[in-house]
């Protein structure tokens, strides 16, 4: 009867085993999946080459790997960006980290940090026409300057005239929207017009205007030794939920590494999210951003995403100085602590 009552008791038991195994496998099932971390993105621009790469790291699912969930929208420029993580409204955003330099210093308790550099070169600059004969800082003197109050490059503009050495209110200025500046140029109504040099020739260029007629003057040429756009974080998503910052900047940075493997990948991504997009142009500037702005020796030697001790402090320095900032740290800017693997990282 012992021997008897085993084999039931064994064979009940390996009954009950089984059926709680399939019982757990249906409920697997049919459960819900894991809720993604919804978050908010605002871009530099309007959904453009520039800012491709990201729509590439969502369609091939990097987000969605990371738990995440991001909504992506166009913004009128790097100074709108930094407002929307300032405000929390925002959880990430692509922007000048020297505008988020001068937005922390004035607003210490809404400071939020610069987490993945992607400009190794900035690209701010004024752009004009060769006929206005803009060939050096003291030529913008008594001249009609076009710019957008929410544009980095506006914003940094006084630091440029300090460094330069020309008063900022000896320009004539005249304001538009983002979309707008380079009408203001081709309809004569501005001498010159400040952004960043590949948004603004391609939208002349797609206006018929030669290459060759279009100038640019570089704040980087004056001494602005400075980094440009970076992945900007708001305090409140770093303080509450530094593992979404990981994932988001670890997708991220995948992505930017595919755009710079296969830009045309990148475009075609962004052109479903915008039919209007001209993907030729488009393609044109993407790649323009990555021979000038991305791949640097920097970049080449360190990989992309973190920045060099040295150059960053004196950038923030120069920055600083220029807008009269005091004990301002490049701590309080930049956080290394998110950056993702150097595999991730480097330039492919």
């Amino acid at each position: 009867m012992a021997n008897k009552s085993g084999v039931i008791s064994v064979a009940s038991r390996s009954r009950r085993l089984l059926l709680g195994a399939l019982t757990l496998s249906l409920l697997a099932a049919i459960a819900p999946a894991r809720a993604e971390e919804a978050v908010k993105v605002s871009l530099n621009a309007p959904f453009d080459g520039s800012n491709a790469a990201f729509f590439l790291a969502e369609e091939r699912g990097y987000y969605a790997a990371e738990g995440i969930k991001p909504t992506f929208d166009p913004s009128g420029g790097s100074g709108e960006a930094v407002t929307r993580i300032g405000s929390g409204t925002y959880e990430f955003g692509f922007g000048d980290v020297n505008v988020l330099l001068d937005f922390n210093a004035k607003n210490p308790a809404n400071a939020g940090r610069a987490v993945y550099m992607l400009y190794y070169r900035s690209p701010l600059s004024i752009g004009s026409f060769a006929k206005a004969g803009i060939s050096k800082p003291s030529d913008l003197v008594d001249k009609k300057i076009g710019g957008s109050l929410g544009d980095g490059a506006y914003k940094l503009f006084p630091a440029y005239a300090a460094v330069t050495g020309i008063k900022a209110d000896s320009i004539k200025w005249s304001y538009g929207d983002l979309r707008l500046r380079e009408s203001m140029l081709l309809k004569g109504d501005v001498d010159g017009i400040l952004g960043f040099d590949s948004t603004m020739y391609f939208n002349l260029v797609r206006q018929g205007i030669k290459p060759e007629d279009i100038k640019f003057l570089y704040y980087s040429d004056a001494g602005m030794d400075i980094y440009g756009n970076a992945i900007l974080a708001s305090k409140k998503i770093l303080t509450e939920q530094p593992g979404v910052v990981k994932g988001f900047v670890k997708a991220t940075a995948k992505g930017w590494q595919d755009a710079i493997k296969d830009p045309k990948a990148a475009i075609a991504a962004v052109k479903k999210r915008s039919s209007l997009v001209n993907e030729a142009i488009e393609l044109e500037k993407l790649e323009w951003l990555i021979k000038n702005q991305l791949v640097t020796a920097e970049s080449k030697a360190d990989g992309l995403g973190g920045v060099r001790a040295e150059r960053f402090g004196k950038s923030v320095a120069t920055v600083a100085e220029a807008f009269q900032l005091p004990n301002v740290k490049p701590e309080d800017v930049f956080d290394p602590a998110y950056l993702p693997d150097a595999a991730i990282r480097q330039l492919p």
